[in-house]
């Protein structure tokens, strides 16, 4: 699975976080807050769904254009990669 075990998604409060696993157990102090956006995208990607699969959810979700959420997907994507969040 991409989206790495190191780490666990919290929705708390209408609040959404990326929160790392320290040998097993919760690093608070190094928590990602993301928005709804960002845990669309998240949850889609922990379904296994592609970049593509979560633009075309997210243009009928929002009845946004699909080109333009495809490029702020792939760069949200970025972000987890370099967080050693997402791993593909």
């Amino acid at each position: 699975m991409p989206i790495s075990k190191n780490f666990i998604f919290k929705a708390v409060a209408g609040e959404y976080m990326i929160i790392p696993l320290s040998g097993g157990t919760v690093d608070m102090t190094k928590s990602f807050n993301i928005n709804e956006t960002g845990a669309f995208i998240y949850k889609g990607l922990d379904q296994g769904k592609t970049a593509e699969e979560i633009a075309e959810d997210m243009a009928k979700e929002y009845d946004a254009p699909k080109d333009e959420l495809l490029k702020d997907i792939n760069e949200f994507i970025a972000i987890l990669k370099k967080k050693g969040i997402y791993n593909d």
